[in-house]
């Protein structure tokens, strides 16, 4: 017992300058590969927390649209997407992310990868600059036209996601597997780090602001501050790639080893690699199919049990549904670290599938919990779960969940014996994303189930 602790404790505070020498894996022709060097030190651990950073950059896109649900609501108000605002940005996001993360793979390269980052990366700061200045000129272009400029910018944020990505995920196959849990970790911080700067951003608001909805133009400067720390993120995540990352001895010796067993990306490798991690993709395409058909179009619509007359501010809506962002993505974060101890990891690829369908048991308690979708509906399914506190257990389960299969699915492919690494990279991001898309449709049937109502129409 006493040995396991100390284990434990070094897990998670030893030093790690070092990455250990993979151990030999085969080539898509099947030959084996010599055991790669020593690569060099990590000083300071500087390669891992810029991959952390990248990837916090590659959900932030997503995090940022969808934790904003407040702005978008009063944003939108008196057209038809109002209320239905989360599933258009669920699947428009997912949609694009998909096809072009498939375009993204097929015409994969190591050689392009630092350009592709680097490009990517720069349009995510042109993004960011547009809706942060958009949030100004809302009246300008009326609730309908602001909707599709928006769509249009999570069309464009679903494409420059699917090219990081894909090319961040190659890239870190490369690695040892501690810094594919730094990038996993950097997609929970993305979330957690937006929710929290909602959260400052609407409790920034003047006092003589109601609880029930901020004022207009609160909202806009709240919203404004928000997507330019968006932009400030990105920036940063831009200087500390190209810079720092692609200049550092352990990337230089990466790469290196990665050309003398660089992989031909055509479809019979591509189809050897799925062979050999075939369950593995399903198992993290599942556990996102599950998330995202209810996170958030539907926990974004469940709201503080309490009645008006008894709510603080915390439970009021423009409080209670960015903390519930806050609540997800911290055990996402939680979860998605989970794998950098030992203690924790998981290697068998049946397990982890059968791990992840368990979690189809979340969907019919977040529609047991009080879900109100306003004047579109009627609740169908009962009011089982009436109690914030046993609600945001539920959801801080569900997240940590979410986070640790995804973390544990991710580590795994690359390692599988027999794969070649970036291609298993990229096609477990290829997997994840097609959760995703499902989740996102199944959404709308979800939404219907709750409400017993059109989730199209208004």
């Amino acid at each position: 017992m006493y040995s396991r602790l100390i284990q434990l404790l070094n897990n998670v505070f030893g030093h790690r300058e070092e990455e250990q020498a993979y151990t030999p894996i085969l080539n898509h022709e099947g030959s084996s590969q010599a055991r790669e060097d020593v690569p060099p030190r990590d000083n300071y651990r500087i390669v891992y927390l810029t991959f952390l950073l990248q990837g916090v950059t590659m959900l932030l896109g997503w995090n940022v649209f969808i934790t904003a649900s407040v702005f978008f609501h009063e944003s939108f108000r008196g057209s038809a997407y109002e209320n239905n605002f989360q599933n258009y940005f669920s699947i428009v996001f997912t949609s694009f992310n998909f096809f072009f993360l498939g375009l993204a793979l097929y015409t994969h390269n190591l050689e392009n990868i630092p350009r592709r980052i680097t490009i990517t990366l720069i349009f995510m700061v042109l993004k960011f600059l547009l809706i942060a200045i958009s949030t100004q000129y809302v009246e300008s272009f009326g609730p309908t036209y602001y909707f599709y400029f928006v769509i249009a910018l999570i069309g464009i944020a679903g494409v420059t996601t699917a090219f990081l990505q894909n090319e961040i995920f190659a890239l870190v196959s490369q690695f040892s597997p501690n810094y594919t849990v730094s990038v996993m970790s950097g997609q929970g911080l993305a979330g957690s780090a937006v929710a929290i700067f909602q959260i400052l951003s609407a409790l920034a608001a003047p006092p003589s602001t109601t609880f029930d909805t901020l004022e207009e133009n609160d909202l806009s400067r709240s919203a404004l501050l928000y997507f330019l720390c968006a932009f400030i993120i990105v920036i940063l995540a831009l200087i500390s790639f190209y810079f720092i990352l692609i200049r550092s001895p352990l990337y230089l010796h990466h790469r290196e080893q990665a050309r003398r067993v660089e992989t031909i990306c055509d479809i019979n490798s591509i189809r050897a690699t799925f062979d050999n991690i075939r369950i593995l993709v399903f198992a993290v395409g599942f556990v996102f199919t599950v998330t995202l058909s209810v996170y958030p179009s539907i926990t974004a619509y469940i709201k503080s049990t309490v009645k008006d007359e008894n709510k603080n501010k915390f439970r009021q809506d423009y409080l209670f549904i960015p903390l519930h962002f806050l609540i997800f993505n911290l055990g996402d974060l939680l979860g998605r670290s989970l794998p950098s101890l030992q203690f924790f990891i998981i290697t068998d690829s049946v397990k982890l599938a059968r791990m992840s369908s368990a979690r189809i048991i979340f969907l019919p308690l977040f529609l047991m919990c009080n879900v109100d979708i306003g004047s579109i509906g009627m609740r169908t399914f009962p009011l089982f779960i009436n109690s914030d506190l046993i609600y945001f257990l539920i959801l801080l389960l569900f997240a940590i969940t979410n986070g640790y299969m995804g973390s544990l699915t991710m580590m795994a492919a690359p390692q599988v014996e027999g794969v070649a690494r970036d291609l298993a990279g990229t096609i477990m991001s290829f997997g994840l994303v097609f959760g995703l898309v499902l989740g996102s449709i199944f959404s709308f049937p979800m939404l219907a189930i709750s409400c017993g109502c059109n989730p199209i129409g208004k």
